[in-house]
């Protein structure tokens, strides 16, 4: 079974998609096999960054819009990628007729089914189930497909930038989150939140810092030491479908934050798995006796 992390946030631009992108791409690179859905229906960044705009090609790609739409499995629309171990299930934004999707809409009319589609779909997947990490890429609200990826996930991970407004809605994220895990999805757990767009100038890096810090405390929900510094590359990586590893070396700004932000990750992922092992052999232990 994978491990399904839903990368989310209410305030766009602070480089949900960029983050998904990279650290999937990352933890494929370490062997792990990881597949991207992308469930910002509306954008479909990460697929354009992966795949290219797919919606304008002559071969009409299948994506999760069709299979919310017309039926079928996840497994119809799992597609491989350049990168050894990613894989992809993309958004194609528009139907054959060239008509945007409205997939708020169609799992609306769904009722509590449509929350619990995109759960079904991913359990119902030989593809998906055999991966190590499924990363969920998300729109920048709280809509129907940002709760539904919140039930299927395991974690939650909130990229922020320093500007006053998303710092502002990082809050309000969180306590979405930890809502869906308190009724209606108990195994979700806060990965933490990162700095995905660090400010240059250093009064404002060192506000938002201490401000995060403090947030950090005040919730008990993980603030990572590695911030990804704003770079004029990451613009112009998704016209190429390229990553940061791809065309800077290991040292360079960018390229060596995402390494260290993975592997915060995972050790943090280690740290929560453990303790709930702890708990749960406590808990055993508890009821033979």
């Amino acid at each position: 079974m994978p491990r399904i992390i839903a990368i989310t946030g209410q305030k766009g631009g602070v480089g949900k998609t960029t983050s998904t992108v990279h650290i999937a791409s990352r933890l494929a690179d370490m062997g792990f096999r990881t597949c991207i859905i992308d469930f910002d229906t509306t954008q479909s960044n990460a697929t354009r960054s992966i795949l290219g705009p797919i919606w304008e090609s002559e071969e009409k790609v299948r994506g999760i819009c069709d299979v919310i739409a017309n039926g079928g499995g996840l497994d119809d629309v799992f597609y491989e990628t350049p990168r050894e171990n990613l894989f992809i299930v993309p958004s194609e934004k528009k139907d054959p007729r060239g008509a945007n999707y409205n997939i708020e809409a169609l799992l609306n009319q769904l009722g509590l089914e449509g929350f619990n589609l995109l759960k079904e779909l991913i359990e119902q997947s030989e593809s998906l189930q055999s991966c190590h990490f499924v990363l969920v890429d998300n729109a920048p609200s709280l809509g129907i497909t940002t709760v539904s990826s919140l039930l299927a996930a395991d974690y939650f991970l909130i990229p922020v930038q320093t500007s006053d407004l998303s710092m502002e809605s990082i809050g309000d994220t969180i306590t979405a989150g930890l809502k869906v895990k308190k009724l209606q999805n108990p195994y979700l757990e806060p990965l933490g939140f990162f700095i995905s767009s660090m400010d240059k100038r250093p009064k404002m890096a060192k506000k938002a810092v201490i401000e995060l810090s403090d947030l950090s405390e005040k919730t008990g929900i993980k603030f990572y030491e590695t911030m990804i510094p704003i770079s004029s590359k990451f613009a112009f990586l998704p016209r190429d479908q390229k990553t940061i590893f791809d065309v800077t070396k290991s040292s360079e700004r960018g390229h060596k934050e995402y390494l260290c932000l993975v592997d915060e990750i995972l050790e943090r992922i280690k740290d929560i798995e453990t303790a709930e092992s702890k708990k749960n052999k406590r808990v055993q232990v508890g009821k033979e006796a």
